[in-house]
């Protein structure tokens, strides 16, 4: 009697062919394929102007943040977001910016040269320090707008100043009140939301809107924005996006005056146009995203600034 020896090669050859008599052909039993890992989804916020109230969370987790606007209201709003130096909330915003800026608002109307100046004069020294994060584009009564942006952990303050009847909605009703000003804490957390996929990229600089990349066509449109460029101008605001429907020939030279919150119908609510979203200020360098539902018609991008039509700040696009 005798051990026989087999080859290591003849071993691990039948270890295989019985694998492969297990198969789901032998055994009549499928085999369930594996899972794909789940893919991950925006973070969105729901953020609702009602009346002269912004109404949202005042905490959540850091990163791509999808804000969809819903204006409730029978006004145009929009929601920028203020990047504030550490320790200013809304309350010191209301009582340091936003009151003197009614004041000088004020001036303006009664042609008060010595009241604007004094009430310029007011503003705290950390207000040059104030950045912008965006935030959504103005939005028409009854209209829903989605802004996407990236914010890192920290504390930010989201106003709307459009005028009614002269007054700012950023400007306390009343003592102890707010207006249209909320605190918004980012917290350390990750939400884990994947960056957005435009359909087209639109470059804004020191001198207008350039689209780079596609363009708007029927449908949704996802609209990456390139902040190649900012500016500081006289009316304290640099370079952003809005989007109007443009219903006649007059709308974009109405809108264009109305984009200057210094004049008395600046901002004045209602609006000559109807905006359907956008994006506010970002940095030079950064980007964010707006998402804008269009059918056929003629429309238009356009800053808010002072006289953005001659600034190069209007970009007509028609849908077929």
């Amino acid at each position: 009697m005798y051990l026989r020896v087999i080859p290591r090669a003849f071993l691990t050859s039948a270890l295989l062919l019985a694998g492969c008599g297990n198969n789901n052909e032998a055994t009549g039993e499928s085999v369930a394929a594996k899972a794909p890992p789940p893919q991950p989804e925006p973070y969105v916020v729901d953020l609702r102007a009602v009346g002269m109230r912004f109404a949202g969370p005042s905490e959540i987790p850091a990163g791509w943040t999808t804000f969809r606007f819903s204006n409730a209201s029978g006004m145009t709003h929009f929601a920028i977001i203020d990047v504030p130096p550490e320790g200013i909330d809304a309350r010191e915003m209301n009582d340091t910016v936003m009151a003197p800026f009614q004041d000088a608002m004020d001036g303006m109307n009664a042609g008060d040269e010595e009241a604007v100046n004094a009430a310029f004069a007011r503003f705290p020294a950390w207000i040059a320090d104030l950045t912008r994060a965006g935030g959504p584009g103005m939005v028409s009564a009854g209209l829903t707008g989605e802004t996407t942006v990236y914010l890192a952990p920290g504390h930010y303050v989201i106003e709307c100043y459009v005028k009614a009847d002269g007054v700012f909605h950023s400007t306390s009703p009343g003592q102890g009140e707010l207006g249209m000003v909320m605190d918004l804490t980012v917290t350390n957390d990750e939400n884990g939301a994947p960056e957005p996929t435009p359909t087209a990229t639109l470059a804004v600089r020191n001198t207008g809107f350039e689209w780079i990349g596609g363009g708007p066509v029927a449908g949704t449109n996802t609209v990456r924005v390139n902040f190649e460029e900012q500016q500081a101008l006289p009316s304290f605001v640099g370079n952003d996006v809005h989007v109007i429907r443009v219903s006649d020939p007059d709308t974009i030279n109405q809108t264009s005056d109305w984009m200057d919150w210094r004049t008395p119908d600046g901002l004045q609510d209602p609006a000559p146009a109807q905006f359907l979203g956008g994006i506010n200020d970002l940095p030079a360098g950064a980007h964010g995203y707006f998402t804008v539902d269009l059918e056929p018609g003629d429309y238009a991008l356009i800053a808010e600034m002072p006289d953005p039509l001659a600034s190069g700040f209007v970009l007509p696009f028609s849908i077929k």
